[in-house]
């Protein structure tokens, strides 16, 4: 496996996906999703050019933060965050995709860090998933942006997967209406994490400013 190789075809599709929105492709942030991989794969990756890498588990993140020590890698956290667990969190990560009650936003606010934050909306409303419906969207924005040490930047969502090859776009376009709304109260909340491996084409199409990407770049786990 050649991650090189890899991280090229996936930077050629995301500027073919951005040419074909009527978008530029450096509106659009790149990220490893480099859960259950190694440290010497993700300093490949590192070596050639990526910079932001998103990480689930958190005891398992750490070990690989500690031991690559570098001040040029932004580490997202992307996985359900526990209340107990947010001050290693603020700790250790520069943005947390999954922001989703009043608790965790008091928490992570109480770890005394500058921490950017998104939003996780479950647009697909599946009892399986993390996320806020719509409605709570404002009130739990208010919450965050009254934080001292929390910077609300955007929203985040798992679209339902596709069935039968075929994707739900609508939950795409809500996210993208979603977003536009966030930002006319918060102009600063101008990124939507939206799409993965399978579909972050279609994120691409619907606005979204990041790409959660793991298996096309370091393969199968």
């Amino acid at each position: 496996m050649d991650i090189s190789d890899n991280i090229t075809k996936i930077n050629e599709k995301i500027k073919s996906a951005a040419i074909q929105a009527g978008r530029s492709h450096e509106e659009i942030k790149l990220i490893a999703v480099s859960k259950k991989k190694s440290v010497d794969l993700i300093t490949a990756a590192f070596n050639f050019g990526l910079h932001n890498f998103g990480e689930n588990y958190l005891q398992e993140s750490i070990e690989k933060i500690s031991s690559i020590n570098s001040k040029d890698i932004d580490w997202h956290f992307i996985g359900n965050i526990q209340s107990r667990k947010s001050s290693q969190i603020a700790q250790h990560f520069s943005w947390v995709h999954t922001i989703d009650r009043a608790k965790i936003v008091n928490a992570l606010d109480a770890a005394g860090k500058n921490l950017k934050v998104l939003i996780q909306i479950n647009v697909s409303g599946e009892n399986s998933k993390s996320g806020i419906g719509e409605d709570e969207l404002m009130p739990l924005a208010e919450i965050v942006s009254e934080s001292k040490y929390l910077e609300l930047k955007g929203l985040m969502a798992l679209p339902s997967p596709a069935v039968s090859g075929k994707i739900n776009e609508k939950e795409y376009e809500k996210m993208n209406m979603l977003s536009d709304k966030l930002k006319n109260y918060y102009s600063s909340a101008n990124e939507l994490s939206l799409g993965t491996s399978q579909d972050f084409e279609l994120g691409i199409k619907h606005g979204s400013t990041m790409i959660r990407v793991g298996e096309s770049i370091f393969g199968k786990r």
